[in-house]
C-alpha cells in the first residue's frame, strides 16, 4: 500500500497509507527513491508559522497532505499518450513525500546517467535559488553577499560560483552551514549576524559595498540588515519566503542609498526559464563538476522516522543542511 508523510494537525507528523488515483493518458506512475526536505518551508507549514491572509494561509491547511516538493523516482508505468518516459527511467519531480505518485509527465524532468540520485534531489531548491541568479544577473566579475547558508543559501552560492561571480560572501550563524558554503564556492564567510560585520561588508566591491544582497532567510529581523548592507544603488533580493511579510519593514537605507528591492519566487517562470530548462542546466553543471553537492546531505531518515526528522529540522536546524528520506528500504 502506498504511504505518504502528512501533517494531520499543527505540529504533528505521521506516515499514512493512501490510495493512488488512476493513471491518466498523459500521466506516469512512479516509485519514489529519495525525497529531500525543504526545511524552512516545511517547518513553517508544520508549525503554522505564518500570519492570517498570507499566501501560506490561503494555500495550506490541516490535514496537510502536501509536505514536500522535491524527489527522485523511477517510472513504473505510463498512460496511453505519455511519450517522454519509459518504464525504469529515473525522473525528478516536485511532489510531496510519498512512496508512489501519479504525475503528469510534463511536470517531470529526466535525470541523466551519472547523477548521484540522492544529490539529484537538490534540483528543486536549486531551481528556487536560480530565480535569484536570474533576477540578480549573476555574471563573471560581480560581487554578491548571501545572507543565510541554509539549503536555499547553499544553492545560491553554488549558482554564483558556476556563473563566475568573483566575490561570493556568505553570512550565517551556523559554523557547520558556513563550512558547506565554503565547499560550495564561497570566497569568504561571516560567522555571525550581518550587523557584526559592517566594515567587512562595506569593503566589498572595491570599497563600494555589495551591489547585490540576497536575503535567503525569510526572517523579518534580517531584512533591515540586508538593506543596511547593500551598497549605494544596490539591489536587495528577497529569496527567503517569510510567513510574516507585514513585519518586513523598509528603512531609510532604501531612500538614502537609492536601493532596489526585488522578490523572487520558485513559481516565477520568466524569459523561458521553466522548470525543465533549469533542471537540465542544473544536471549539466553537476555532471561537469561545476555544481558541488558533496556532503550536503547531512542526515538521512527512513520515512518511518519522519517525526524525528521534523524534530531535527524544527529544533536543531543549525545542525542540518540536507535532510533526506530514503524510500528504498521496503518499510
Amino acid at each position: 500500500m502506498p504511504k505518504r508523510i502528512v501533517f494531520p494537525v499543527k505540529g504533528r507528523v505521521e506516515l499514512q497509507e493512501f490510495d493512488l488515483p488512476d493513471v491518466g493518458p498523459h500521466d506516469i506512475q512512479v516509485r519514489t527513491l529519495y525525497s529531500l526536505m525543504s526545511i524552512g518551508t516545511e517547518t513553517t507549514i508544520l508549525h503554522q508559522k505564518y500570519a492570517p491572509g498570507t499566501h501560506y494561509d490561503k494555500i495550506f491547511s490541516f490535514p496537510q497532505l502536501k509536505t514536500g516538493v522535491q524527489a527522485i523516482a523511477e517510472v513504473e508505468s505510463s498512460g496511453a499518450l505519455a511519450k517522454d518516459f519509459q518504464v525504469g527511467d529515473r525522473i525528478y519531480m516536485r511532489m510531496a513525500h510519498g512512496s508512489h505518485q501519479i504525475m503528469p509527465e510534463a511536470l517531470c524532468s529526466p535525470v541523466p546517467d551519472g547523477i548521484d540520485l540522492k544529490s539529484g534531489c537538490w534540483c528543486g531548491l536549486a531551481k528556487t535559488a536560480y530565480r535569484a541568479a536570474w533576477a540578480g544577473r549573476f555574471e563573471t566579475g560581480g560581487s554578491v553577499l548571501i545572507i543565510g547558508a541554509g539549503p536555499v543559501g547553499q544553492m545560491t552560492v553554488r549558482w554564483a560560483t558556476a556563473m563566475g561571480v568573483s566575490e561570493r560572501i556568505v553570512a550565517d550563524l551556523s559554523g557547520l552551514r558556513l563550512e558547506h558554503a565554503t565547499r560550495g564556492g564561497a570566497t569568504r564567510v561571516l560567522h555571525g549576524s550581518v550587523d557584526d560585520f559592517a566594515d567587512d561588508i562595506s569593503s566589498m566591491n572595491h570599497g563600494e559595498g555589495p551591489p547585490l544582497v540576497v536575503d535567503t532567510t525569510g526572517s523579518p529581523a534580517v531584512f533591515p540588515m540586508a538593506l543596511a548592507a547593500a551598497g549605494c544603488f544596490g539591489k536587495v533580493l528577497i529569496l527567503g519566503d517569510s510567513g510574516f511579510p507585514g513585519h518586513q519593514c523598509l528603512t531609510s537605507d532604501v531612500m538614502t542609498k537609492g536601493l532596489s528591492i526585488q522578490a523572487t519566487h520558485d513559481s516565477h517562470d520568466i524569459d523561458g526559464w521553466t522548470q525543465r530548462r533549469i533542471d537540465a542546466l542544473f544536471f549539466k553543471l553537476v555532471r561537469h563538476g561545476r555544481f558541488d553537492l558533496s556532503n550536503l546531505i547531512t542526515h538521512e531518515f527512513s520515512p518511518i522516522d519522519c517525526a524525528a526528522a521534523y524534530a531535527l529540522a524544527s529544533d536543531r536546524r543549525e545542525q542540518a543542511v540536507g535532510i533526506l528520506y530514503d524510500w528504498t528500504g521496503g518499510f
